[in-house]
């Protein structure tokens, strides 16, 4: 019950966009700075969390200005401030790493959503080929079962649900082509972007493993009830966001004939 809350808010903040979404990926930003510095420095709480508030929060802010080349600059300052508390090499890319990898997702979600006349249709399929490959990875995995991913980093994922997972995405990225109402010839690039961006995702599911692994804990916090943390939720859409925020930032006219006539 509470994962469709959370789906029914994430939907609702797209449809809204602007300050609205900027909020709602702020107060994400609080709760998993929270569940960051909780995870990696218990001893050194508060200035773990406040750097990394300070950074991530900054970074929504400028994002949502369309400010994205701040937005970077601020939270990698603050990463790296943080971080000059520790006192070996290890200690100072995880703390540094720590705060880029909660703010960068966050900031180019909201900077997706108002970058162009697609930013809704951007988030719409985020959503729906991430949940897509999140869903049939679980359940492909837990029906086929065989063999283990990584036992080291999480003992239940399987190559099966991976597998799975990926055509999920890739066909929610076609029904996202014909939704969107995309040229005949791009339902293929579509199929593709959507096995890519499943993947990515799963495979940010699986960092996110490695991460609560390291620091010998089950979840990032029980913030949710029944799901974990924050960041145990949302950990597959922060991979493929960095995925599409990179694609778009580099390539910025592809998405104009990929969204057609849009919804």
């Amino acid at each position: 019950m509470s994962g469709l809350v959370l789906a029914s808010l994430g939907v609702a903040a797209a449809f809204a966009g602007g300050p609205w979404l900027a909020a709602a990926c702020g107060a994400a930003v609080v709760a998993m700075s929270y569940e960051w510095a909780r995870m990696s420095e218990p001893g050194a709480f508060t200035p773990a969390f406040m750097f990394s508030l300070a950074g991530s929060l900054g970074a929504v802010m400028f994002s949502s200005w369309q400010y994205l080349t701040f937005a970077f600059f601020w939270m990698v300052a603050c990463a790296i401030a943080s971080a000059t508390r520790r006192r070996s090499i290890a200690g100072f890319i995880e703390t540094a790493g720590g705060a880029i990898y909660i703010g960068l997702p966050c900031a180019l979600f909201v900077w997706l959503r108002d970058r162009g006349p697609e930013g809704l249709e951007t988030i719409l399929a985020l959503f729906a080929i991430i949940w897509a490959a999140d869903i049939f990875a679980y359940f492909g995995g837990k029906l086929i079962g065989g063999p283990k991913i990584a036992r080291g980093l999480s003992p239940n994922k399987t190559w099966s649900g991976i597998i799975a997972g990926t055509f999920a995405g890739a066909a929610a990225g076609l029904g996202c082509g014909l939704l969107f109402q995309a040229d005949a010839t791009l339902r293929l690039p579509w199929v593709i972007i959507g096995a890519l961006v499943a993947f990515s995702g799963l495979m940010g599911d699986l960092f996110e493993s490695f991460l609560k692994r390291r620091f010998g804990v089950k979840d990032a916090s029980k913030l949710i009830p029944g799901h974990g943390g924050v960041l145990d939720r949302i950990d597959s859409l922060m991979a493929a966001t960095l995925l599409v925020g990179a694609a778009l930032a580099f390539g910025p006219g592809a998405t104009a004939l990929l969204f057609g006539r849009g919804i």
